[in-house]
């Protein structure tokens, strides 16, 4: 209508009605500039709340990440689960300065604050949100803006499952000026929160942040959702600012506001130059000024309107549209040429975090996140699928020998190989992948195709020799949901890394173990931290065939849980040694078997006690310290104690074994190597180990007497260590038949249940006085 009206004005009044003619030429021009400058006002203000709401949903999906690493990583659930305040602040605050987070908690069940990074949320004050913390629990979790000790943040909460429901994960971000300051280096757009009472219609509440001073936003908010005009600029000075607020966040007692402002000098600041510009062409150039006032109402404001309707299509989301302006002046194909450029910019940076969002940016695999999603989706829909995890052996051992620029050459590698395969591949974390294949595959396709993967890497003059563990799941006959996906495939990677082919189908079992392992894990902590009689040593005497005396005892650790009941040590010993609490109990275990030496020193008995020790103590500089503190404050020699290393132990590395070993030796400390003769090569290093004895393994000596090739193992294992002047000791002996032959054959040691049963170290000292008269062997 205004460029038809101004047409008219133009043809009706150009007949005489000069002066008439300028004025309404003026006016028109005045409207349709006001009109322009109010569109891309609600444009712009549009546009910022949309990039507003995004940035928001951008943090809140950073929040989802980031809780999800922190409520699945197995040492927070695990310092969760045993309660260990330490290591929960400790990884709190590592992932909070990650993504630096502002507000990292865990929450108890009953809405208790256990720890926190920030004061906002004290720790054991009550958690003001229950209702937040009931849906967190029954829907796994939530996220809201939450109003604390006058700051607002922007939260998250998860569910802590270890493996059952055990705590809340909070993880927030300040809704702070910062963030506003930002929002405006982007928008051009001041930005105010406000909350407000909900029953309240005042809308001067409460002011949490701004990025104007307190005066002008009071003013700017002020002229929200107003209508205002070039008159209205001109003649009122206080009118500065148009404002729209827009409803962020409402709860139960408040409303969370967001109010954006526009400076609107702006967008008039140059209008009254241009004003006085166009009188002063319309007064000296009457004619020219009716020609040149058609031109711009046709020119100007039609190309000016279908480009602030582009505005509004973009901020509505749609990138997509062609921009084409019909207009012979410079400055509109400019402005439409930035428009064009506006939004591809804005489409590309839309398009880049979206990527980001679901990429990882090392490996272009899926991330975690995506990979959750797809996985989602392909259950909603039915699908049958497989779903295969693998993981680099001793991937941080890669960036410690190759360091860490190698080692991401090495994850980027591997990622390659599996997009050659097909299908959906996603790095979860470090080293581990996790792939979606096209179609079904065997094991021993699985097989095959773990051997691609493990071919080596070739980087310049680096080779690389990875082994990759794999786990295989069949959806949905063994998952049901996403999480049991991820969940069950960790499991499943944790069997196939103790798998002989490093892979592994999953079972039911494996969960059954896995528990049964957290279980292990928190009571065994909870042990070794207690005094109490749940551990304890039991000693089996070793019988010495030359003297019938007994001199030597092995010490033998048991474990009586009051949840678990017995657990074997070849259970729990392994697992100690995963969890890292071997050092724990290998303490234990010299501290207790140096005060029972003690105790058979002051019986009168001359017997010394064999502790078994594992590769990793022998390697541990401080196990030496402990032994030798131990003896020293208990008055005893270095002949109290002895020790015995598993052969497989010391293949594994045997040139540090050497060296360890040595200090060993020079501190006065037998050492006898422990189950000899299952290994591989003790032969070929043998004579290089600094050891005293060894010990044949039971599985020769339980059916000597009546196994004839056991029975050549065993004399042959006699000469050799005979040829080495090496003491042996045979453990297994059931029977009066087999003890017979080996004092025949000149073994020197030997135990078992024929002699007597491990037994606690009172009754073995009365065991020991009992049997100083008996008759060991036949006449």
């Amino acid at each position: 209508m205004a460029i038809r009206s101004l047409n008219q004005h133009i043809f009706r009044l150009s007949a005489g009605l000069v002066v008439l003619f300028a004025v309404a030429t003026l006016i028109n021009v005045w409207l349709s500039t006001t009109e322009q400058a109010k569109a891309q006002l609600a444009s712009n203000l549009q546009i910022a709340q949309s990039v507003f709401t995004q940035a928001l949903e951008s943090r809140q999906s950073q929040l989802f990440n980031s809780a999800e690493v922190l409520t699945a990583d197995f040492g927070f659930k695990d310092a969760v689960n045993s309660q260990d305040s330490l290591t929960i602040d400790s990884v709190l605050e590592n992932q909070g300065a990650r993504i630096s987070a502002d507000l990292m908690a865990l929450i108890s069940l009953d809405g208790i604050t256990i720890n926190s990074t920030s004061e906002v949320l004290k720790v054991d004050s009550q958690f003001a949100y229950n209702n937040l913390l009931e849906q967190t629990y029954f829907e796994g979790g939530a996220n809201a803006i939450l109003l604390l000790d006058g700051k607002l943040y922007q939260t998250i909460l998860l569910v802590v499952n270890s493996p059952t429901p055990s705590a809340y994960a909070l993880v927030g971000f300040e809704i702070d000026k910062f963030l506003l300051d930002r929002m405006k280096s982007i928008t051009q757009l001041d930005a105010s929160i406000r909350v407000s009472d909900k029953q309240s219609k005042n809308l001067s509440d409460k002011y949490i942040a701004s990025t104007l001073d307190h005066a002008t936003m009071l003013k700017a908010v002020q002229q929200t959702e107003v209508d205002i005009s070039w008159f209205d600029f001109t003649l009122h000075s206080d009118t500065r600012y148009i404002s729209k607020a827009f409803l962020l966040e409402e709860t139960a007692q408040i409303k969370i506001w967001v109010v954006l402002s526009e400076d609107v000098e702006r967008l008039f600041g140059e209008f009254n130059q241009l004003q006085i510009e166009v009188t002063v062409i319309a007064l000296l150039s009457v004619a020219l000024s009716l020609l040149l006032g058609a031109l711009v109402a046709k020119k100007l404001s039609k190309p000016l309107k279908k480009l602030s309707r582009i505005a509004q299509t973009i901020a509505s989301g749609d990138y997509d549209q062609q921009i084409t302006i019909d207009s012979s002046t410079t400055e509109i194909d400019e402005l439409s040429s930035s428009f064009e450029i506006m939004q591809r910019k804005v489409r590309e940076r839309q398009s880049q975090i979206a990527y980001q969002a679901s990429h990882d940016l090392l490996t272009e695999l899926n991330n975690r996140y995506q990979i959750s999603h797809l996985i989602t989706e392909m259950f909603n829909h039915g699908k049958a699928f497989q779903v295969v995890g693998a993981n680099i052996l001793g991937f941080r051992g890669v960036n410690d020998i190759f360091g860490y620029h190698n080692g991401d050459l090495c994850l980027q590698v591997v990622a390659a190989r599996f997009k050659q395969l097909g299908g959906i591949s996603a790095r979860l974390n470090g080293g581990e992948f996790l792939w979606i294949p096209t179609k079904t595959y065997t094991v021993e396709q699985l097989v095959e195709i773990q051997h691609q993967i493990e071919l080596p890497i070739i980087i310049e003059d680096v080779v690389m020799n990875v082994k990759i563990a794999m786990g295989l799941l069949t959806c949905p006959q063994d998952c049901e949901n996403t999480e049991q996906v991820l969940r069950r495939l960790n499991i499943s990677l944790d069997e196939a890394r103790s798998s002989p082919d490093l892979l592994v189908t999953y079972h039911q079992d494996f969960e059954l173990r896995y528990t049964r392992r957290l279980a292990i894990i928190t009571q065994l902590k909870k042990a070794l931290l207690a005094h109490h009689d749940e551990l304890k040593l039991v000693y089996q005497p070793k019988l010495e065939l030359h003297t019938g005396a007994i001199t030597h005892a092995e010490a033998l650790i048991r474990w009586n849980n009051p949840l678990l009941g017995f657990v074997p040590p070849d259970e729990f010993i392994g697992i100690a040694e995963q969890a890292g609490l071997i050092g724990q109990v290998t303490e234990y275990v010299i501290k207790t078997a140096v005060r029972d030496a003690k105790a058979i020193q002051l019986a009168g008995l001359n017997i010394c006690i064999a502790v078994n020790l594992s590769a990793k103590d022998i390697l541990d500089p401080k196990v030496l310290k402990t032994i030798l503190r131990h003896v020293k404050n208990n008055n005893l020699s270095a002949a109290c104690l002895s020790f015995e290393i598993t052969e497989s132990d010391l293949v594994a590395d045997p040139v540090k074994a050497v060296v360890e070993l040595d200090k060993f030796r020079a501190a006065g400390f037998s050492i006898a190597i422990d189950d000899f003769g299952t290994g591989y090569s003790s032969l070929a290093y043998l004579k290089e180990l600094p050891v005293t004895e060894l010990k044949i393994d039971k599985s020769f000596i339980l059916n000597l007497h009546e196994q004839a090739s056991d029975q050549k193992i065993v004399q042959t294992i006699l000469e050799l260590a005979n040829n080495f002047n090496l003491g042996v000791i045979a453990e297994g002996v059931e029977n009066q038949q087999s003890l017979q032959l080996l004092h025949d054959w000149g073994c020197r040691w030997v135990q078992g249940y024929h002699v007597c049963r491990p037994i606690p170290v009172e009754d073995m000292l009365d065991w020991c006085k009992d049997n100083l008269a008996t008759e060991w062997f036949e006449q």
